[in-house]
């Protein structure tokens, strides 16, 4: 059969065309077990689909019969992917296996849905089948059967009730080798007055966004990357005024898409809170309830937030210096997270590593390697955040353009590639 490339844009405007199929409804009806619904057969189904050049598969299914009426119920729905068609052992759960005697034969997408309708990810697709068959750099065929079905459950709280599956449809796809790779934990960023005002105008990170500090020894979820990150300094406050802003002290924590739909802000024009405006009215500016050193940790998986006082013993250095096979050793001062002439304890540098070339560096007092902090298990390892040991090994960098953040309180380091 004559191969065509399905391009995920003209994909997924098929999906636009269909609206949701689960509206709002006030009142509670008795939920049913549903025994089945369909998950229509795509116009591409009898085409090869290329993954490698595809973003997005548009899928298209009913709605499964929750209630007795068929009253409109918010039921969620994931996609599934199996090379085998059978649907017996998913990834996650294989992954979870300490014993490591179950075998997956198929992977549940990351995105969820309430609608009918989804531009399912080639790229996910690609990988599930990656890990399933397990191939290498050298065996992935020209073409490979994948079979997809929907799953639908309704959410109550971390509980998925009546779950039902679909029909499966065997689809065609040219696969191609991609290498699997924990998902990179999820970031936020610290902007506004606190940071020398600067409110993410033009979008560039370590410009006008700074980023929070990965946690030590956290484990981070492998699949999406969620998981808690924190900032500890000094904070000043101050009044809110009628806007509820906050010269000088003010702030919020913006996502990596910038939206500030989304953005972590202040409950009104309340001193010490942290909320997320998931797409609801602006809030307040994030203020401390009185100045001094606070940590903010943030939940990357459910989006919320809380400001402590921090009680352990603070040193003020006045500057760190990022010191390295970059400069020659010598010191180069790193940036203050805090508006210039403001008690400072997290500092930035900006490091561009050329092609080809890998860096070495270590974080140290001005004019002195009395005072330094360095990690890893042998000069040169490379690891993207930890905790800092007093004189430790030199941390290594690969090629690319990172912000490298410091806390001379907490000796966390977390570096962010660009």
């Amino acid at each position: 059969m004559k191969n065509k490339y399905m391009m995920g844009a003209l994909l997924f405007g098929i999906i636009s065309l269909f609206a949701s199929c689960s509206d709002d409804n006030d009142s509670n009806p008795t939920l049913i077990q549903p025994t089945e619904f369909t998950l229509n057969t795509p116009e591409y189904a009898n085409s090869t689909i290329d993954l490698e050049h595809s973003t997005g598969l548009g899928l298209t299914w009913s709605q499964p019969k929750y209630t007795a009426d068929n009253a409109p119920i918010n039921a969620t729905y994931e996609v599934q992917v199996s090379p085998t068609n059978t649907f017996t052992v998913s990834t996650d759960e294989a992954a979870a296996d300490e014993s490591g005697e179950k075998v997956p034969d198929y992977a549940a997408l990351s995105n969820t849905t309430e609608k009918c309708n989804v531009s399912a990810s080639a790229e996910e697709i690609d990988k599930a089948l990656v890990k399933i068959l397990k191939w290498t750099e050298g065996n992935v065929p020209a073409t490979q059967e994948v079979y997809v079905r929907v799953n639908a459950f309704v959410q109550e709280g971390t509980s998925r009730l009546n779950p039902v599956a679909s029909n499966s449809v065997k689809l065609n796809v040219n696969p191609y080798y991609i290498e699997l790779k924990d998902a990179v934990p999820t970031m936020w960023y610290l902007v506004g007055n606190m940071f020398g005002a600067k409110w993410a105008g033009t979008k560039s990170i370590g410009v006008d966004a700074l980023p929070m500090f990965l946690k030590p020894n956290f484990s981070y979820d492998k699949k999406t990357g969620a998981g808690e990150i924190e900032y500890t300094n000094y904070f000043l406050t101050g009044d809110y005024n009628d806007k509820a802003e906050c010269d000088g002290a003010g702030f919020k924590i913006l996502p990596l898409s910038f939206n500030w739909d989304n953005s972590m802000n202040a409950d009104g024009a309340t001193k010490g809170t942290i909320i997320n405006r998931n797409g609801g009215s602006d809030g307040g500016h994030i203020v401390a309830p009185e100045a001094g050193y606070y940590t903010i940790t943030l939940n990357t998986a459910d989006n919320t937030a809380k400001m402590e006082k921090y009680e352990g013993t603070v040193n003020d250095y006045g500057t760190i210096q990022i010191s390295g096979s970059f400069n020659d050793w010598v010191d180069t001062p790193m940036l203050p997270y805090n508006t210039e002439g403001v008690e400072n304890h997290a500092w930035y540098y900006v490091m561009d590593v050329p092609a080809g070339t890998t860096a070495q560096f270590k974080f140290k007092i001005a004019g002195s390697w009395d005072t330094s902090w360095g990690y890893g298990a042998a000069d040169g390892a490379i690891n993207m955040y930890g905790k800092c040991d007093a004189g430790g090994k030199n941390i290594g960098l690969a090629e690319g353009k990172y912000v490298i953040s410091f806390n001379d309180i907490t000796g966390s380091f977390s570096i962010v590639k660009l």
